[in-house]
C-alpha cells in the first residue's frame, strides 16, 4: 500500500483510510471485549457480531463500487473503440477515391 502511495497511484487521503482501516481492524481482533459496548449500543450480543455485519456491508458496498467503475471503463472502451472505426472508416473511403484517381 506504501509503495502506490510512493509511486502516486493512490492519494494521500486514501492511503489514511486504508490505514485507520486496519488499525481499527487490528485493534479489534486482537481486542474483541473492548468492542461488546459498541455493539450492545447498536444491538448486537457480541463485538464480534458487529464486525461481521459491518466487514460484510463494506465488502457489499466495495463490490457494488467494483461494478460502477467497470461498467464505466467498458463503456469507455467501446466509445473508443466505435470512434477508431468511424475514423478509419473515413480514411478508407479517402483512399478509395484517391485509388480511383490514380485509375483514371
Amino acid at each position: 500500500m506504501y509503495n502506490r502511495l510512493r509511486v502516486k497511484k493512490i492519494t494521500p487521503a486514501t492511503f489514511g483510510l486504508w490505514v485507520v482501516i486496519c488499525l481499527i481492524i487490528n485493534f479489534f481482533a486482537f481486542a474483541p471485549k473492548l468492542s461488546d459496548p459498541l455493539a450492545g449500543f447498536f444491538g448486537f450480543g457480541r463485538g464480534l457480531d458487529l464486525l461481521l455485519v459491518v466487514g460484510f456491508a463494506f465488502t457489499v458496498y466495495v463490490l457494488f463500487r467494483l461494478y460502477v467503475k467497470i461498467d464505466e471503463i467498458n463503456q469507455n472502451m467501446t466509445d473508443l473503440v466505435r470512434a477508431l472505426a468511424i475514423h478509419d472508416e473515413i480514411k478508407l473511403e479517402d483512399i478509395e477515391s484517391e485509388l480511383k484517381e490514380k485509375k483514371e
